[in-house]
């Protein structure tokens, strides 16, 4: 049976130096016909403050560039169910979301609790439905939700018709994932995947701190790295967008436009 192409998109994190209109502009320019947005920013070294969650002048850009460039929006993020923090919404999220055309958004849980977690996720995917929004579960090893396996329990438990389970590949991998347990999984709940490459030397389960660190700068692009992504490409279903998400401290100073090129001939060439 003849494989259908990936439609592939360009996540925030890889340009994460970009402000969300930016990003549309850089992702065009790349090749990009799709993005992912963060929408909920937080200032840091290299990452620039904006507010997109109301209507104003960030948010009126972004409409405007990605109605003439005919870029869409795959998914927003990123939201997180904190122990200590029972809102994990914030205000306006969902509304921009769709206001954006986006068709998912995406969560993780650092809930330890899985009652609580399925209660959250529960309730963030019924509000997430008056507006049209597919909710993808992230799973990490040292969040409060593991492996893709449970993810998987969590949305079967949830029993929503807009859950579905978001497989990263840096995470899947340090999780103790590999290529053959996506088939254990109905392949329903697998809505899109984001994808790089990573290290052969892999960080221990129990350091957060380096499995953090190498999540937001330490990836590599598709063919840089040891992960097996041709085999967990194939093992996906078919047709199903995958998201380069790939920060590099190695490549952080080259302009954001030659950053989304590169990654944009890597994640071709593993598709194509």
């Amino acid at each position: 049976m003849a494989t259908t192409r990936h439609p592939i998109s360009l996540a925030h994190l890889t340009v994460l130096d970009t402000t969300p209109p930016e990003l549309v502009t850089v992702a065009a320019a790349a090749g990009f016909r799709t993005i992912g947005i963060r929408l909920t920013a937080t200032p840091s070294v290299g990452i620039p403050p904006y507010d997109i969650l109301r209507d104003g002048p960030i948010l009126r850009e972004t409409l405007l560039r990605l109605a003439d460039t005919g870029v869409s929006v795959l998914d927003t993020e990123f939201l997180r169910f904190e122990p200590d923090q029972p809102v994990g919404v914030p205000e306006g999220f969902l509304e921009v979301s769709a206001r954006l055309g986006a068709k998912n958004v995406l969560v993780m849980s650092a809930e330890p609790d899985e009652a609580r977690t399925i209660e959250r996720f529960g309730d963030l995917c019924d509000r997430a439905a008056a507006y049209g929004l597919q909710v993808c579960l992230e799973f990490a090893v040292y969040t409060g939700v593991r492996t893709l396996a449970h993810a998987a329990q969590v949305v079967a438990k949830a029993k929503r018709p807009n859950a579905s389970v978001l497989v990263d590949a840096l995470h899947f991998s340090r999780s103790g994932g590999i290529p053959a347990h996506i088939g254990q999984v109905d392949p329903a709940l697998l809505r899109y995947a984001q994808i790089c490459d990573a290290s052969a030397d892999v960080p221990a389960p129990t350091d957060t701190r380096a499995l953090i660190r190498e999540a937001r700068t330490g990836r590599l692009l598709p063919g840089e790295g040891a992960l097996p992504l041709a085999e967990l490409v194939a093992a996906l279903p078919a047709g199903v967008p995958l998201a380069i998400e790939a920060p590099c401290r190695a490549t952080a100073e080259l302009p954001a436009v030659e950053r989304a090129r590169r990654a944009y001939r890597a994640l071709s060439g593993l598709v194509g």
